[in-house]
């Protein structure tokens, strides 16, 4: 202390000096670990981009040509099944409005008497969904061309149904088409975020939607619904898109409910070891006859009920679009 009163200008030098190289140390340190940081990111960057240099799917003229080819090759395949689905639709033939209505009446007369034949019943004021139409004609003739192709694969699928085993149908209802409407608003195209409207691909399909509500059993039901994917029994595409089941009994029956009935008294006479002194012995026999049957002391409280059943189904339909959808689907940015 006493060298640094004696020599007070020197001892200022030297503390800044000392002051100024920590200062300037800790600078050296600070860069150089920052440098050793950015240079480990970038040896990281260039060893990834020689890895994906060395990938099969690098940025070159073969993987160009190879990923086009793979393209096209999928795009003839996808377009070869939209040729195939398009050609399986059933033809609609051209029919006036007046000629549909007499078609949808003539249907509606034949199916109630082969649902009564097959023990289906239907609703009182069934129409395949057309009621409207019973007494008034479609606005056009090509509204009705598209009702009557509409009106066929309802009618089909009430095949199905009766086909199946189903009880009873209790709702069926459809979806309108769009040609049933005078003033059918077409589809506006969206737009992206720069204002410009977005390229659209024609419609390859159009769903139907039908809602039916039915009764019957388990059995059946397995049955219409592996029908229902079977183009053997039913030739129009359809997708079951809701599936709802509820028993047809929701609470179980009260003990004063359950009644057993009295056996017969035949059986009583016939399990009955005592015998009529009246009646003659029958003559010994080797003949091994079946004991009587007991009478019945039990009775099923369950399981007789039936379900009841609510279906959404899809009515699919290709429309001619579907035959080259893989070329006119926009290509990607």
């Amino acid at each position: 202390m006493d060298w640094i009163r004696d020599n007070k200008p020197l001892a200022a030098i030297l503390g800044v000096t000392l002051l100024g190289s920590l200062a300037l140390g800790y600078m050296v340190f600070s860069s150089w670990s920052g440098y050793s940081e950015s240079s480990d990111t970038y040896q990281a960057v260039g060893v990834q981009i020689n890895n994906l240099k060395s990938e099969k799917l690098a940025p070159t003229d073969a993987n160009l040509k190879s990923k086009q080819a793979a393209v096209a090759a999928y795009a003839t395949e996808v377009n070869r099944l939209g040729t195939a689905l398009v050609t399986l639709e059933t033809a609609v033939e051209p029919i006036k409005e007046i000629e549909f209505q007499a078609k949808l009446k003539a249907k509606i007369s034949e199916t109630r008497t082969q649902a009564a034949a097959a023990g289906l019943q239907l609703p009182e004021d069934f129409a395949f969904g057309f009621e409207e139409y019973t007494g008034k004609l479609p606005i056009s003739a090509a509204a009705a061309t598209e009702l009557s192709g509409y009106l066929d694969a309802l009618n089909e699928l009430v095949q199905v149904l009766m086909k199946s085993g189903v009880k009873s149908v209790d709702l069926l209802q459809r979806s309108r088409l769009a040609a049933e409407t005078q003033n059918a608003a077409p589809v506006q195209p969206a737009n992206n975020n720069f204002g410009r409207p977005m390229q659209t691909a024609a419609p390859i399909l159009d769903k139907r939607q039908i809602v039916l509500n039915l009764t019957l059993d388990q059995g059946p039901l397995q049955l219409l619904v592996s029908k229902l994917t079977n183009p053997e029994d039913m030739k129009y595409f359809t997708t079951l898109r809701l599936l709802r089941i509820e028993s047809q009994v929701q609470n179980g029956p009260l003990r004063k409910d359950v009644r057993i009935a009295p056996p017969d008294q035949t059986q009583l006479n016939n399990a009955s070891p005592v015998q009529d002194p009246n009646k003659k012995a029958e003559a010994p026999s080797d003949e091994i006859k079946p004991p009587p049957a007991a009478p019945v002391d039990v009775v099923p409280v369950f399981g007789n009920e039936l379900l009841r059943v609510r279906m959404e189904i899809d009515l699919v339909r290709f429309l001619p679009a579907a035959r080259g959808v893989a070329a006119q689907a926009p290509a990607g940015n």
